[in-house]
């Protein structure tokens, strides 16, 4: 048989009253809160997303896109650009064309309701396996750009080619660079393969050589 202490069985002592438990246990629970929302991530709210900021996760599951810290491993994108008051439905129609005015931006994501006009429109560059980049006006490009896979930016004083205007995809009833009258050449340029905006573009090119 256990024995008990004089004091356990006996009358019990009186216990000093410690006003400072409750507070210290409050601030317990606040703290155990806060630790909470460090270690677990939140769901994206793009519209408090600012430009600049970097992302984790896949765009094409919307549930895993989370905050993250530029420069870390997990930033997998970069806000260049944002815009409000937009729907799902007209960015399916668009093929996302917001963006084009991000030059960086080689895709998008979305958050709001398919018909209501109050979404929020994330252009996205890709850090990790970014898409191909226009040239700019005034880039010259090489003798082989016409064949190459990827348009490579030369040295001017080598070059062949010097870009003097980007169009957006010719029409037949309104050709490119008609109001570029130096043009000696015209090259289009595309990109979208693998989840990237659709791009296509018109390089009005003057022949250096």
């Amino acid at each position: 048989m256990e024995n008990f202490s004089a004091l356990a069985v006996g009358q019990m002592a009186p216990q000093k009253k410690r006003p400072w438990l409750k507070p210290v246990i409050i601030v317990g629970v606040f703290g155990a809160i806060v630790l909470l929302g460090i270690f677990v991530d939140n769901p994206l709210t793009a519209s408090r997303t600012e430009v600049g900021a970097c992302l984790k996760g896949d765009v094409d599951n919307a549930e895993s896109i989370r905050n993250v810290e530029c420069g870390t491993p997990e930033a997998n994108f970069k806000v260049v650009g944002k815009q409000g008051g937009k729907s799902e439905g007209g960015l399916l129609l668009s093929g996302g064309s917001e963006c084009d005015e991000y030059p960086t931006a080689d895709l998008y994501y979305f958050q709001g309701k398919r018909t209501a006009a109050d979404g929020t429109l994330l252009c996205l560059e890709n850090l990790k396996n970014p898409g191909a980049r226009l040239p700019a006006v005034g880039d010259c490009l090489p003798g082989d750009v016409f064949a190459a896979k990827k348009i490579e930016k030369v040295d001017c004083a080598g070059a062949q080619y010097k870009v003097l205007a980007i169009e957006r995809h010719a029409e037949l009833a309104d050709p490119a660079c008609v109001s570029v009258p130096s043009t000696d050449t015209k090259l289009t340029w595309q990109t979208g393969d693998g989840g990237l905006i659709p791009r296509e573009r018109v390089l009005c090119l003057d022949e250096l050589k």
